[in-house]
């Protein structure tokens, strides 16, 4: 399965779609991200996103992304069963850097 990544980097102001081929046995269970966490460590570890040390109950919001054009927290959604996933940041948000918003 194709994941799509909005990217951003803030120095140079460039946006980007990245994409990735994730095996959708890999997906079952997860959750948005984890899913993240997989990519970062088997593929590319320069995506920025809110990885969880703390909270990961969905309780501080931090991890907010848009998962399919629907907000979501990626903490609590799973993945599994999803046709696409193509993630980017909540456009409401100040943009930081790709999933990173404020």
């Amino acid at each position: 399965m194709k994941i799509y990544i909005d990217r951003y980097d803030p120095e140079t102001q460039r946006k980007w779609t990245e994409n990735f081929d994730i095996d959708e046995s890999v997906l079952e269970g997860k959750t948005v991200m984890s899913l993240l966490n997989y990519i970062s460590l088997n593929f590319d570890s320069s995506i920025a996103y809110y990885s969880h040390s703390v909270c990961d109950h969905g309780i501080c919001g931090r991890c907010l992304i848009s998962l399919n054009g629907k907000t979501s927290l990626a903490c609590l959604t799973p993945v599994s069963g999803l046709k696409e996933i193509h993630l980017s940041p909540v456009p409401t948000r100040r943009l930081v850097r790709d999933l990173v918003t404020k």
